[in-house]
């Protein structure tokens, strides 16, 4: 297995017409060269099986392990599961040929017939990226304890949250009307 840094590649040049397995572990380092601001480390194993034929490539892309993230709650680190599976379609070519196809799906790159390596790496990227979940929180009850009575103190709690609501004045003009 491969550590990677930076970049994902795989060798175009030399491969026949067959099945081929690439193993690599990324880490923190690889989310850092994008500039990552959500992934604060990582420990994914990613394995790849390119089916080479003639007219294309097949990408199965398989993607497993933990990312560190902080907590959108009480900012501790919060480590979330990955498994991901995908498929990536390679075609050789020119962008301009193919892009008139018209079939618009997104998992489709276009290589020059003449490129020796191919890179992953933006796509096992946004990969993990998409598999993360909308909101990164920890489950309930294990934030950190100070964060969270720091927070229940500045808000006041529940009915603070209760009487910011935007129409909250309404109700006190009906009960003054009704008086």
């Amino acid at each position: 297995m491969e550590k990677v840094t930076d970049s994902i590649k795989v060798p175009l040049r030399g491969l026949s017409n067959g099945s081929y397995t690439f193993d690599y572990q990324a880490d923190g380092e690889f989310f850092h060269a994008f500039g990552s601001e959500i992934v604060k480390d990582a420990v994914c194993a990613i394995s790849m099986v390119v089916t080479k034929s003639r007219d294309f490539l097949k990408v199965e892309c398989a993607i497993t392990g933990s990312v560190t993230v902080e907590c959108d709650r009480c900012l501790d680190d919060l480590q979330i599961p990955i498994e991901v599976v995908r498929g990536l379609l390679v075609k050789y070519g020119l962008e301009e040929e193919d892009a008139e196809d018209g079939s618009g799906d997104d998992d489709v790159m276009i290589v020059e017939d003449s490129a020796a390596t191919l890179d992953l790496s933006q796509f096992v990227y946004d990969y993990v990226c998409l598999a993360l979940p909308l909101q990164m929180v920890h489950p309930e009850g294990e934030c950190n304890p100070l964060m969270t009575a720091y927070l229940a103190k500045e808000t006041g709690g529940e009915t603070a949250v209760e009487y910011n609501m935007p129409f909250s004045g309404l109700k006190d003009l009906l009960d003054n009307k009704n008086n």
